[in-house]
């Protein structure tokens, strides 16, 4: 009896780990959108006027406005967070659905799987957004640091959190999953000794 309410205790202190981080991941990834995609930012600009003229400019790896920087890596990034934004919604999702219906608890290994590939996906996304940060004379020239850091830092915390996803995966499923196949059992031996 101990032993089940401990494991109905891990399950919803998992539960609220696990939604409460992939809330987290949707909100950074948003922002992340929400910073490279939107042209007053600057980080992202196919219009920039910029002394006296428009330039088509991307801030990564941009030496000097005029310049401008490399265009890929702005579209990178904008995949980067806009796919993790679509794989983490559905976690997001199924979690929410979980606590009333066990399906990720289930399914636990495919929940790890796609952590796993979230991680790594953040890893190289972090690094590079890290590698490709542009000049500090763009930086203050457009006052995108903020911008640029924000960018930079949600990067790393989204990997870090879906690291740290990989390993509730795995405790959701190791340490609960099997609560779920076993507390049927427990619970008719219960009733059975109630009725005697």
């Amino acid at each position: 009896m101990i032993e089940s309410k401990l494991q109905d205790g891990a399950s919803a202190a998992l539960w609220t780990v696990r939604f409460f981080l992939y809330t987290v991941i949707l909100a950074f990834s948003a922002t992340i959108v929400g910073l490279d995609g939107r042209k007053a930012d600057n980080i992202w600009n196919d219009s920039l006027f910029y002394q006296g003229k428009f330039i088509d400019f991307c801030a990564y790896s941009a030496s000097s406005v005029v310049e401008g920087g490399d265009h890929g890596a702005c579209k990178y990034v904008m995949a980067l967070a806009s796919i993790s934004l679509i794989l983490v919604f559905f976690l997001w999702l199924f979690t929410f659905v979980d606590a009333l219906y066990p399906i990720l608890t289930k399914f636990w290994f495919i929940e790890l799987g796609i952590n796993i590939f979230q991680t790594l996906w953040w890893l190289v996304g972090a690094i590079v957004v890290s590698a490709k940060r542009p000049a500090s004379s763009v930086l203050d020239a457009l006052g995108i640091t903020k911008d640029i850091n924000a960018i930079e830092g949600l990067s790393w915390i989204n990997f870090a959190f879906s690291l740290f996803l990989c390993g509730i995966s795995i405790a959701d499923g190791l340490l609960v999953g099997p609560r779920s196949s076993s507390s049927g059992k427990q619970n008719s031996g219960n009733n059975a000794s109630n009725n005697a």
